[in-house]
Formats: C-alpha cells, structure tokens, sequence
C-alpha cells in the first residue's frame, strides 16, 4: 500500500497593504510524493513541490487541517516517520506559517509562484460569470488558453505575484480550488 510523504515545507506571506486584501495573504507550499514512485536515475523517491494552499491564513490552516484527515488512516507521513499524528502535521504547517519569508524571497530561495484563474465556457455561462465578465472587461491581464489532460480548453489568465493590481484581481476572480502553480529547489 503507497502513502504519501511530505518532505518540506516552506511559507510565503505577502502583507495586507501589498495584496490590496484586508489581510495578509499567506501560500504554503510542500514537497511531496507517493511512497512507491522512484525517479528513473537517481535512486530516489520521486517527489515535486505544489501549493497546499493560499490566503488568509484562516483559510490555510482550513485546508492544512483537511489534509490532516489523512494521516489518520496513515495516508499521509512526514518524512523520516513511520506513522504522523494529524496534530504533528498540523504543527509542522504552523511552525512553517510562523516562519513565513516575504514573497519577494521567493526567487531568492529557489522558489516559483504563479497565480493564475481558468475559466471554461460552461463555468462561464454557470457560476463563475462574474469572475469571467470581471476577467474580460479588464486590459490589466492578457488571457491565453488551457487545454487540460482530458483535453477540455478553457480560457487562462496568468497574474505577476509581485504586482498589487494583478493580486488584487487574482484574488476576486480565483477559483475555489487550486489557482496555484509552485515549484522549488531540488534538494
């Protein structure tokens, strides 16, 4: 039976002034990968770096807690443990949230951070027709388009994390599930 292991994790905060948000904005990003996927030439567990979660960090803690839930059942670990207790996981994303380095470190760090929001033509024309009408009105940010796996295409805009116009509108247009793309450093 696979798992997943969380490696590291690292914390960005971008403060309330700089987002435009009535709060600072907090992205937690973590290393992570299946315990039975190898990298093909180095002998390693394969592992990549993704966005758990962005936004307040009410709403990060939300989602760290709701990926707690699966430590329980002993599908989830963190490295170098056999078994982690939901409220280990937890700490570890709270000691990680304490610690958070300014967004502008990121690239120092090792670090990429791309917003982005996509909208296809039936979310458009269903529940996300403000965000699409907001999207569309605006000369701020050029869309472009996405093609998914399963090959369905939807309409694609890509924000600078550095810029607050950009992170502002990022914010009211985002989709409720990952609008995050983030890689790190190797090792």
């Amino acid at each position: 039976m696979s798992y997943d292991i969380s490696y590291r994790r690292q914390a960005f905060r971008m403060t309330a002034a700089q987002a435009g948000h009535y709060d600072d904005l907090v992205f937690l990003i973590e290393e992570a990968g299946s315990s039975n996927c190898w990298e093909l030439c180095s002998r390693r567990r394969a592992r990549s770096w993704m966005c758990l979660a962005a936004g307040a960090l009410w709403e990060c803690l939300a989602e760290v807690t709701r990926s707690a839930a699966a430590c329980c059942g002993g599908s989830l670990v963190l490295y170098g443990r056999r078994r982690t207790a939901p409220e280990a996981y937890i700490r570890a994303w709270r000691r990680a949230a304490a610690n958070a380095a300014p967004i502008e470190e990121a690239g120092r760090l090792g670090f990429r951070i791309a917003l982005f929001t996509r909208i296809s033509e039936q979310d458009a024309v269903d529940g996300r027709k403000y965000a699409f009408d907001k999207l569309t009105s605006q000369s701020l940010v050029v869309p472009g388009r996405h093609t998914d796996p399963q090959g369905k295409t939807s309409m694609e805009w890509r924000f600078d994390i550095l810029v607050p116009e950009q992170v502002k509108l990022w914010l009211e247009t985002r989709n409720t599930g990952r609008s995050v793309e983030a890689d790190g450093p190797d090792r």
